[in-house]
């Protein structure tokens, strides 16, 4: 006994539908798999910038208490930072060629 087209889509009616369905959550709309992926990657390097910005805070905040508190510290940053120099000496700034 052959059955027809009809007979076979109507009872997998249930199968099909949940086919569509997975292939419209996965495509299509604002909400699609694709697009949950790809804000899930962009909030991943976010956060990675936030931490790197946090580090970099909290060596800034660091080298600033030691400026305010050290004169040494102070004279440190402007001999190596800004090249400044007392009137008895010189200075000779190398840089590489790589950077």
């Amino acid at each position: 006994m052959k059955h027809s087209a009809r007979y076979y889509i109507f009872k997998l009616k249930y199968v099909i539908a949940f086919c569509i369905f997975i292939v419209a959550i996965t495509f299509f709309g604002e909400s699609s798999l694709i697009n949950r992926l790809s804000q899930q990657e962009e909030i991943n390097e976010l956060n990675t910038s936030i931490n790197e910005y946090e580090q970099k805070f909290k060596q800034d905040e660091a080298m600033l208490k030691s400026l305010k508190s050290d004169p040494e510290a102070l004279k440190k940053v402007a001999r190596e930072r800004y090249y400044m120099k007392t009137d008895d000496e010189d200075i000779f700034v190398i840089e590489d060629d790589e950077q």
